[in-house]
């Protein structure tokens, strides 16, 4: 048989050959040389030119677990960017159970090399290039588990390490007992807690934000309106307790007892002296009435920046009489720039 080496295209079949020619720059022989390929292959599966036709038209492509879900409408595509910008603003802010189970059903996964591998499964599908590892001596009923995260994004794995500890934290009765952070892993230690105990460990690792978050949507304007009066002084401001307000327009000196006792929900009497130093630390600092409250064995130690001096001596009696009201007696000294407080008796 002759082979005719002269090739006649009508426009139709050119328009067939788009891509191959695109592929190859214009490359019209190159296009034509791929073609061939694909039809040598055709032809091996399906036999013949008319049943490869037939067979690569009602041919479907096998789809993945996460290909499925996503024609399905149960996920969604997101670009890398867009993923990581998400992770980045709801970081501290832990899922909800509802949403939580979406992901890893706890019905479907009863062990914890299941959980291990669930979590590996979807992590590949969706891309997220992190690989997790769960350890347990016990797969059913553990009592202490070792999980490790290995990723070059920081993110991610937090990300992933939240799902694997908080299905822990709420299937298995575990809480988080230490963490190791490394440069491209993390590492965390979770043990059994106690019957009827909060996963304290996991919430605070995970959830920190969320009472934050929770206040902060409740009441944004006020919270943006106060953000931006905060940051338009620089910070120079100083908040007070409404009843200390009042009384300062009565021109009484307040004993500030009030605010400790609303968050301690004790009197002021009341709360362990430790504690207590601890919350005049957080709150006076929180709200900027001093700059730095230092706790000594012995003492207290309050930075300001109050230049007129009967004003640090109004700031010192506050003090002395707060401590006093919590039934501590302090004797004081101070500065332009600093209040020390030395710590005397205490009430029986």
């Amino acid at each position: 048989m002759v082979v005719r080496k002269n090739i006649s295209l009508e426009q139709i079949h050119l328009k067939k050959l788009d891509s191959l020619i695109l592929k190859h720059n214009g490359n019209l022989s190159a296009a034509i040389r791929d073609a061939i390929d694909v039809t040598e292959a055709s032809l091996k599966r399906y036999g013949s030119v008319e049943d490869a036709i037939i067979g690569i038209k009602f041919d479907k492509k096998e789809l993945t677990g996460i290909e499925e879900s996503i024609n399905s409408g149960i996920n969604v595509l997101l670009s890398r960017p867009i993923f990581l910008w998400m992770l980045k603003w709801v970081r501290g802010i832990p899922f909800e159970n509802e949403k939580f189970e979406d992901v890893l059903d706890p019905l479907k996964i009863n062990t914890i090399s299941e959980l291990d591998k669930r979590i590996n499964d979807i992590s590949r599908e969706s891309g997220w290039n992190c690989q997790i590892s769960i350890f347990s001596m016990d797969d059913i009923n553990p009592v202490s588990v070792t999980l490790t995260i290995a990723s070059d994004n920081e993110l991610i794995r937090e990300f992933v390490a939240q799902l694997a500890v908080m299905f822990l934290a709420n299937y298995k009765s575990l809480d988080i007992d230490v963490v190791h952070k490394r440069a491209t892993s993390i590492r965390i230690d979770l043990k059994i807690r106690e019957k009827g105990a909060q996963p304290v460990g996991a919430i605070n690792y995970f959830g920190y934000l969320k009472d934050i978050m929770t206040e902060l949507r409740s009441k944004e304007e006020f919270w943006k309106n106060l953000m931006e009066i905060y940051s338009a002084v620089n910070y120079n401001m100083v908040s007070i307790y409404k009843g200390n307000y009042q009384d300062l327009l009565a021109c009484d000196l307040p004993v500030d007892a009030g605010i400790f006792e609303s968050i301690s929900k004790k009197h002021i009497a009341d709360i362990p002296h430790q504690d207590f130093l601890k919350l005049l630390k957080k709150t006076e600092e929180s709200l900027l009435v001093v700059d730095k409250i230092e706790i000594m064995n012995d003492g207290i130690n309050i930075y300001h920046n109050y230049k007129k001096e009967t004003a640090i001596k109004k700031i010192q009696e506050h003090y002395i009489s707060l401590l006093r009201a919590n039934g501590h007696e302090y004797e004081a000294k101070y500065s332009t720039t600093l209040i020390v407080l030395n710590h005397v008796c205490c009430k029986k």
